[in-house]
């Protein structure tokens, strides 16, 4: 791949909106047991998404960098609290719980703003788009699939995640493409064509797994 677009739309391909879009499916599907297999594989996602996604899109790589930031990332520390069982007063918790139920809508309302100040055909005028359509929401969950069937992985946790790898790109795509000066329609038609697609594929995969895995 070629262009200065190049790093955002790897980020999509690399990233799923799995929170937003997989958490639903897995709770219809799995119950609250499948939910704490999603909440485990977000939290492992998140700490990627924030230390190596981040160098991605922000074209910086340096090794010590990104170290210092997964031990600092709000979410290795939150995951440290977790495992230590440490309680937080209301006067804490509360606020950060606020905030993080909207980083999602708010991630999806930029995604909107783009698209309404953008026209539409823009959405379609890119190759990187259908490239990231096409690894995002075909190849990456066919490739899940195949090696798990391979080494004969099954079960319920193997669905969770095979389910949460085949969703559309993460929606924070388009705040990224803000921040670092990407093209916004690129990122916001990612997000936005892979979502609308998610509608047909994410069932399609949910029966596969559960028949063939």
């Amino acid at each position: 791949l070629k262009g200065d677009n190049v790093p955002i739309v790897r980020f999509g391909c690399m990233f799923s909106n799995a929170a937003y879009m997989g958490f639903p499916l897995i709770q219809a599907l799995f119950g609250s047991e499948g939910l704490i297999y999603a909440s485990a594989f977000v939290t492992a996602f998140n700490i990627f998404l924030w230390t190596l996604g981040y160098s991605i899109v922000s074209r910086t790589f340096d090794l010590k960098a990104i170290v210092k930031k997964i031990f600092t990332t709000p979410v290795f520390i939150g995951l440290l609290i977790f495992i230590a069982g440490i309680p937080l007063p209301d006067i804490i918790s509360q606020p950060i719980s606020y905030a993080a139920a909207i980083n999602t809508p708010l991630s999806m309302f930029i995604t909107g703003m783009i698209i309404a100040a953008s026209p539409i055909k823009n959405m379609f005028n890119n190759k990187l788009v259908y490239f990231a359509i096409i690894v995002r929401m075909f190849i990456i969950p066919v490739v899940c699939i195949v090696i798990f069937k391979i080494f004969n992985i099954s079960g319920m946790v193997a669905d969770v995640v095979i389910i949460l790898e085949a969703c559309p790109c993460a929606s924070i795509s388009s705040v990224f493409a803000v921040q670092f000066g990407y093209d916004e329609d690129v990122a916001a038609a990612m997000v936005v064509l892979t979502t609308f697609i998610s509608i047909i594929t994410l069932p399609a995969v949910a029966l596969i797994i559960t028949t063939l895995i």
